[in-house]
């Protein structure tokens, strides 16, 4: 039984309008906020995965740093949500993982109207929209359409 029967029609509008199967419809619906993608990735904060350098640093100085990132990012979350806009117009999901955060960010600040985004505010509006993933700290793999980041570059251009 559904206990959300608004969020349901919602779903089910979306997927009348767009042709989508009723997952995909749902997940581009139903985004889960910055906290709970946080919550999900403890490691996620404003400079990526983990902590800058973490051979050199103590583990107490590494929770300190990803400590204080977290906080930073979690103060972005308008930035964020700009980017997660900008992801769902602009880059079509796939299941290979092909572009690393640290790269696909750039295509962003590059591109027509872009701007500046850290790699953790990138990664954090990724894991909203949805991309296949793959930690490989600091950076993320993310299943990002290559024709579309194609598109983006020549545009740049």
């Amino acid at each position: 039984m559904t206990k959300n029967r608004r969020g349901k029609a919602e779903v089910r509008s979306f997927q009348a309008a767009t042709g989508l199967p009723y997952m995909e419809a749902r997940r581009q619906v139903t985004l889960p906020t910055l906290a709970e993608v946080m919550q999900q990735h403890p490691q996620l904060n404003d400079f990526g995965i983990g902590a800058f350098d973490p051979w050199r640093k103590t583990a107490q100085q590494r929770r300190d740093e990803i400590a204080v990132g977290r906080v930073r990012l979690a103060s972005q979350e308008d930035t964020v949500m700009d980017v997660v806009s900008w992801l769902r117009d602009n880059i079509t999901p796939i299941k290979t993982l092909t572009f690393s955060s640290y790269g696909a960010k750039h295509v962003l600040e590059r591109a027509p109207g872009g701007w500046y985004v850290s790699n953790g505010e990138f990664i954090a509006a990724a894991l909203i929209v949805g991309y296949p993933y793959r930690h490989d700290a600091p950076n993320t793999l993310f299943g990002m359409s290559r024709r579309d980041v194609r598109r983006l570059e020549q545009a740049a251009r």
